[in-house]
């Protein structure tokens, strides 16, 4: 009986430490004509965005958590990127975004609402910017 409860500690350990591993999840943004088929995707750190449908568009991040890295795909082609840092990013297709075509993932904590509001987008962004606004007050 004493085994078993030992063995059982260690299984319990076990998942907790790989809980993070295991519960990571996938999310797909589908490019839907020029626009993206979600605007704005909550995730938490560790997860994936996949970008699908991007025969024409790509995904360049214009704002983001400080200390992330850049990230601009490449036209045409399909593409996915792991956050690990919580904080809001915003997004925009290069070549829609005067028709408004981009995004944001909000990664966890939207850690980074003071600097979104002192960055002031405009156009497409701004819009984007906006409605990141909004579905954070409505937490």
């Amino acid at each position: 009986m004493i085994r078993l409860k030992k063995v059982l500690a260690v299984l319990t350990l076990a998942t907790l430490f790989t809980s993070s591993v295991v519960f990571a999840k996938d999310v797909t943004v589908q490019a839907q004509g020029t626009k993206f088929g979600t605007l704005i995707v909550n995730v938490s750190p560790g997860d994936t965005v996949d970008w699908t449908s991007m025969d024409i568009h790509n995904v360049h991040f214009m704002f983001q958590p400080d200390g992330a890295e850049e990230f601009i795909s490449v036209i045409g082609q399909d593409t996915s990127r792991v956050f690990t840092k919580e904080g809001i990013y915003i997004y925009q297709c290069d070549p829609h975004i005067g028709l408004g075509m981009g995004g944001a993932v909000i990664v966890g904590e939207a850690t980074n609402v003071d600097a979104l509001k002192a960055a002031k987008l405009h156009g497409g962004l701004g819009r984007i910017s906006h409605k990141v606004m909004k579905s954070i007050d409505k937490k």
